[in-house]
Parts: structure tokens; C-alpha cells; sequence
């Protein structure tokens, strides 16, 4: 007798959250609790799979629920008190060219809480911890949802906080994250906007004490979940990656053949969250049946709130930067479209 395949009972409830929130009647509260459990399994890739085949709708709740699947918990209390949350949250803050080696990017835990609690407006019951320094998009690079969950989970458990990170790495773009929690919150939430006073208040402390800290005021936006600025450092990594390898190839190619390659800059809309980008070297004097030179591996990026256009134009930019001047943006889409 042949065995059927039955999928597991957190596969089973998140087929079912999907079909629930389809149909609009979905429970938010239990879709939290079901990806929170499938994170704590270390299932991330599992969760990504699902996302990158859900339509742009549906990728996009998935892609803000995880975020906060993954830095959101309830902290236990009385059963008769409210419910009180610990918060994991990032700022992205501008750095000054030209770094020096090592890196310091040190900040002071009490001082910048003080700061955050005064200009985010947080409630009096709120406590702020602070990572001692500020992260750069290549050591968050190395983060996982699994491991921030974990991270913001033992923290609501014991209050006592670990560093995320051992050391840091240089970063590829000219930004560091500020990751903190916020204990006893009274909501899962964090504040969606920050005024003018406020901003130049914050950035202006910290470049107090972090001299590493570019004055940019203008760039500093509201707290996000640290999930998100995890997404924003694997863009990073992973396009710069790309576009690396795709330069290496290009330019160890005979020089007569190096000069007429066309690199091909492939983007697959998808549902425009979560989607793959790769690079072909084309030699034009081939038949056209030969095919590419060269194919990179596909990198997959989060796309969500940026146009469709942009991985193309920060790989185009990076081949420009070494020379290449023969390319072409290709956004390719599915055949319904």
C-alpha cells in the first residue's frame, strides 16, 4: 500500500492562514503565533519559499508579518493584567565616507536610551535597551529571522540582554543600524513618524557620541523592526555580491571580447516583495543560439516599497563604477503578465 504525504501541523496552519486571509477572515493574532512557531523551528527558508509564489497582495501581508513575527512578543504576565510586548527595532542612521579601521561605531546604552525614550515619545512604562554599537549592513547581513526571534524572546524572558554581534564588518554602503528593544511596550507597534525637531535631536546625540556619524538628518526616518533592516543589509550584500562577480568575469575576458560583451541585468518581477535578480554576458558577434558567455547564480532580494527598477539601477551603477559601459536592464515578467 502506497503511504500519502499529510504535511505537518504548522504547514497545515499556514496553508490555512493563507486560504483565511484570501477569503477575509483571517485572524492576525493566530497567523503571528503559527509563523512565530515555524521561526522557532529555524523554518525561515520554508516561510521565504511560500512568500516568493504568493501574489503581490498576499507577499505583501506575509512579508510585514513576518517582520513582525519575528520581533514581537508577548511578555508573561498576570492573566488579569494587559498584554505587555518586547519590541525589537532598528534605526538607519548615515555614515561618513572613508572610514577608519577598525571600525568603533559606540554608542552609550544608557545615554541613548534616555535619548530614544525622550524623542520617540514612548510610554513611561517602556524600557529601552540598546545594542552597545551601532551594526553595519554586512555584519546584520549575517542575521537570521530565526536567530532576531530568538534574540528578542530570551530578552522578554530573563531582561538580560546579549550582544547580536561578536565583531563588526565593513560595510558595502555608507549606513550603520541602531538595534534596540523596547521591554513592557504596550503594543507591538512602534511610532510611525518622526518630527523635524525630534530627528535632529536624535541624530545630533548620537553623533555625540559616535564621530563615525555623518550629519543627515534628513535621512533618518521612524524606528522599523530590526527584520526590515536586516532585509534592507541582505539587498545590500547580496547586489553588491552580484554585481562583483559579474565585473570579476567581465574583466578577465579577452580584451576584444571584453569590449563588445553586453551584460544582461535580469530582474524577475514576480510579485515585487521577494523576487530573483541575475546577470548574463552576451557577446553579440555569437549566433544567436550559442547563448550567453556566462550566467551568474541567482541572488533573491526584498523588494517590497521599492520599484521594480531599482536592483537594476544599483547594478548598473556599481558597472559603471569599473568601466563597463555596454548593458542592458531586463525586468522579466511571468507569462500571465
Amino acid at each position: 500500500m502506497s503511504s500519502w504525504y499529510r504535511p505537518d501541523p504548522l504547514t497545515r496552519d499556514l496553508i490555512h492562514l493563507i486560504n483565511a486571509r484570501r477569503h477575509d477572515h483571517g485572524d492576525a493574532d493566530a497567523a503571528i503565533d503559527t509563523l512565530q512557531a515555524l521561526l522557532e523551528q529555524d523554518r525561515e527558508q520554508d516561510l521565504l519559499i511560500v512568500m516568493a509564489a504568493l501574489d503581490e497582495e498576499m507577499a505583501e501581508w506575509m512579508f510585514d508579518l513576518l517582520a513582525e513575527a519575528a520581533c514581537s512578543v508577548v511578555m508573561e504576565g498576570e492573566a488579569d493584567e494587559k498584554p505587555a510586548y518586547a519590541v525589537m527595532a532598528a534605526l538607519e542612521l548615515p555614515l561618513q565616507a572613508n572610514l577608519t579601521l577598525p571600525l568603533r561605531l559606540k554608542i552609550d546604552p544608557v545615554a541613548t536610551a534616555e535619548l530614544l525614550h525622550r524623542h520617540l515619545h514612548l510610554s513611561a512604562g517602556t524600557v529601552l535597551m540598546i545594542e552597545p554599537r551601532l551594526l553595519t549592513d554586512a555584519t546584520l547581513d549575517l542575521v537570521t529571522l530565526h536567530g532576531l526571534h530568538e534574540h528578542v524572546t530570551a530578552l522578554a524572558d530573563s531582561r538580560r540582554r546579549q550582544a547580536i554581534a561578536t565583531r563588526l564588518h565593513q560595510p558595502v554602503e555608507s549606513t550603520a543600524f541602531l538595534i534596540f528593544e523596547l521591554l513592557g511596550s504596550p503594543d507591538p507597534g512602534l511610532p510611525e513618524s518622526i518630527d523635524d525637531e525630534d530627528r535632529m535631536a536624535i541624530l545630533e546625540g548620537l553623533r555625540a557620541q559616535c564621530s563615525e556619524l555623518a550629519s543627515a538628518p534628513h535621512m533618518l526616518e521612524a524606528p522599523v523592526y530590526a527584520a526590515y533592516a536586516m532585509f534592507d543589509a541582505q539587498n545590500a550584500l547580496r547586489l553588491h555580491r552580484l554585481a562583483d562577480e559579474t565585473v570579476a568575469v567581465w574583466h578577465d575576458l579577452e580584451p576584444a571580447v571584453r569590449s563588445r560583451t553586453i551584460v544582461h541585468l535580469h530582474t524577475q518581477c514576480g510579485n515585487g516583495v521577494y523576487m530573483p535578480v541575475w546577470t548574463d554576458l552576451f557577446d553579440p558577434e555569437l549566433p544567436e543560439d550559442h547563448g550567453p558567455l556566462w550566467t551568474s547564480p541567482d541572488v533573491w532580494v526584498f523588494t517590497a516599497d521599492l520599484p521594480i527598477e531599482w536592483p537594476g539601477e544599483m547594478l548598473t551603477n556599481r558597472l559603471l563604477a569599473e568601466g563597463c559601459t555596454r548593458f542592458e536592464n531586463h525586468i522579466v515578467e511571468a507569462p500571465e503578465n
